[in-house]
């Protein structure tokens, strides 16, 4: 009895040290503010992550290299940071395969990785080299969508589309001078590819349109129509009338899928001249400067709407996106992101 006693009260104790939710599991026991100093240091120690962003859409996993010349197995010890908290697990879960020789990396594999995208986290790890007082960090950046690259065609995977879809999404998006990729990323965000997706906002096909952005697209398309009533009718009898047909292309164009990617474009288009009028630049450069995160806010505005997105501007100016009213926008931006850098082949091109 005295024995069940020490063991439950040992639980008990392991329970409440235990740190906050983490992606890397083997359950923190305790964690420590670590100030990370990212000045480059002259080493010959590299180290690699494949992939080389924080990825937010699904579990993946994560491979880091480290290539040490002076490797020793015995010393070897290593460290996470995550959101500036060094976790200190008592147990870990990854894979680490230890090189056969020198000129090998030892590698460390995470499976299963889930990275939240409420937050814009920090996460870093730690190396130790051998005979060395100061450790080597690499940082595992924030997703974003690169900017001035060629891209020949899309890597769309884990989703399966058709060529005639994918074509669809490179030759409009090269029509309008987008990015294909950031846009096969608003369509996995929106729609997961589902041409006749419907949300219970009313927003409608690949892009989800709402009936309310429509009212800015046909601005630039005047013969560009909706179904009658569309806004009115309750979301059951819309999804019957979408199953059975009597709601198709044909009545309404954001079924057609080719105007469905070009009706997002023009929507995107639409609020980035909301967002280029004086008072709206005024907003943005006083807040910013020259360094204004024009895509999140964008992206922000087309999930909450750009009034939503002006009203945090001016309360929270640089802390915008982590107001209370833009906690669905905040993940939605990193989500699509994560699908953006994810969906860039390896291949890339830079402008020159």
């Amino acid at each position: 009895m005295k024995m069940r006693l020490i063991l439950i009260t040992f639980l008990f104790i392991l329970v409440s040290c235990a740190g906050p939710t983490n992606p890397f599991g083997g359950n923190v026991l305790i964690t420590e503010e670590f100030k990370l100093d990212l000045k480059s240091k002259n080493t010959d120690i590299q180290i690699r992550s494949n992939p080389d962003r924080q990825y937010y859409n699904s579990p993946y996993n994560l491979t880091i290299k480290i290539n040490d010349p002076e490797f020793n197995i015995k010393s070897f010890r290593y460290d996470i940071v995550y959101n500036t908290q060094k976790l200190n697990r008592w147990f870990k879960t990854e894979d680490i395969i230890l090189p056969k020789s020198k000129k090998d990396p030892v590698t460390i594999e995470f499976k299963n990785l889930s990275i939240l995208p409420g937050n814009i986290n920090k996460i870093a790890f730690i190396y130790y080299p051998n005979k060395s007082t100061e450790p080597i960090i690499h940082t595992l950046e924030v997703p974003e969508c690169i900017k001035d690259v060629k891209i020949s065609d899309l890597n769309i995977s884990p989703f399966k589309i058709s060529d005639e879809l994918e074509n669809n999404i490179v030759q409009i998006s090269k029509k309008y001078q987008q990015n294909p990729s950031l846009i096969a990323a608003l369509i996995a965000q929106e729609s997961s590819f589902k041409p006749k997706a419907l949300s219970y906002a009313k927003a409608l096909g690949l892009t989800q349109v709402t009936p309310l952005a429509h009212e800015e697209i046909k601005r630039f398309k005047t013969n560009w129509k909706i179904y009658p009533e569309f806004d009115e009718t309750p979301f059951l009898k819309l999804k019957t009338k979408i199953l059975s047909a009597v709601i198709n292309e044909n009545n309404d164009w954001r079924l057609n899928q080719e105007k469905s990617i070009e009706g997002g474009i023009l929507y995107l288009e639409y609020l980035d001249q909301y967002w280029s009028t004086p008072e709206k630049k005024e907003i943005l450069t006083t807040t910013f400067n020259e360094d204004i995160p024009r895509l999140d806010i964008l992206l922000a505005s087309y999930n909450s709407g750009a009034y939503r997105v002006k009203k945090a501007l001016i309360k929270n100016r640089k802390e915008w996106l982590f107001d209370d009213s833009l906690n669905e926008a905040r993940k939605y931006v990193m989500n699509i992101k994560s699908y953006c850098y994810a969906f860039a082949p390896p291949r890339i091109e830079y402008e020159k």
